[in-house]
This record gives C-alpha cells, sequence and structure tokens, in this order.
C-alpha cells in the first residue's frame, strides 16, 4: 500500500467532479429524510423553537457530517484511485479527509455566527424540554423567579 502524496490537481479531477455531482443527490435526499423524521419525532422543540430555528438549528448538527460522508469521501475516493493510488490506499486517505473534513466543519459550525446561536438555541430547547419532562414525571415544581 502506497501512501505517496499525490498533488491536489490530480486528485480533483474530473473523476472527483464527477462523482461528488452523482453523490449530492443521495445528500439532498438523506438529509431531507432526516428533517422530516426529527420533525415528526421532535414536535415540542419545533414547537418552541418555531419552524425556521428548528431546521436551522438541525441543519447545524447533521449537513456536515452528511456531506463529508456522503458526497467528499466517495468523491475523493474516486479521484485517488484515478490518480493512480490503489483502492486501500484510496480508502484510508479518503477516509482520513472525510473525517478532518469533519471535524473542521463542525468546530467552525459550533464557533461561527450565526450558526452558533441556532445550535445554541437547538440544544437549549432541547435541554428544557427534558428538565420540563422529568419535572412532571417525578412531581417535581421549578421555582420561578
Amino acid at each position: 500500500m502506497s501512501l505517496v502524496p499525490t498533488s491536489v490537481p490530480e486528485i480533483l479531477s474530473s473523476a472527483f467532479v464527477e462523482r461528488a455531482v452523482e453523490q449530492l443527490p443521495w445528500f439532498a435526499v438523506v438529509l431531507l429524510v432526516s428533517v422530516a423524521i426529527t420533525s415528526l419525532f421532535s414536535r415540542e422543540r419545533r414547537r418552541r423553537l418555531g419552524l425556521t430555528r428548528f431546521l436551522l438549528g438541525y441543519l447545524c448538527i447533521v449537513a456536515v457530517p452528511l456531506f463529508g460522508v456522503i458526497v467528499l469521501r466517495s468523491a475523493l475516493r474516486e479521484g485517488l484511485e484515478q490518480a493512480g493510488h490503489g483502492w486501500w490506499a484510496a480508502l484510508w486517505l479518503s477516509l482520513f479527509w472525510m473525517v478532518t473534513f469533519i471535524v473542521v466543519g463542525q468546530w467552525v459550525v459550533r464557533r461561527m455566527p450565526p450558526s452558533r446561536g441556532w445550535l445554541r438555541d437547538y440544544r437549549q430547547a432541547g435541554r428544557n424540554i427534558w428538565r420540563d419532562r422529568l419535572a412532571r414525571w417525578f412531581g417535581i415544581r421549578w421555582r420561578d423567579g
């Protein structure tokens, strides 16, 4: 297995672009299905945040990892194979770059406005819902004020 560095233009060849374009519809379908399922099962969070803030907060959580797994990794693997890397080398290099993209992308989403606020609101609504549920189940009354 050869993990020799390959220049970026070789990796970002037409095979990379073609594969990325092929995977974009799958990314959109998976994203829409996950949003629909979450929306169905998170009615209370959707009610508290409103539909727009709910969708923006949820997309901040799932868009980067889904894009990294579905589009980026597949396209990178294809581009690396076309650049002369073997199947195993392309697999491991594409995994490395996928994980790097997801970690950096999530770091940026969590720290950059306006997505930082959307994510904070989404998570706070979830905490408040669970606090209220547990209080109701255990008969706890919170002091207001």
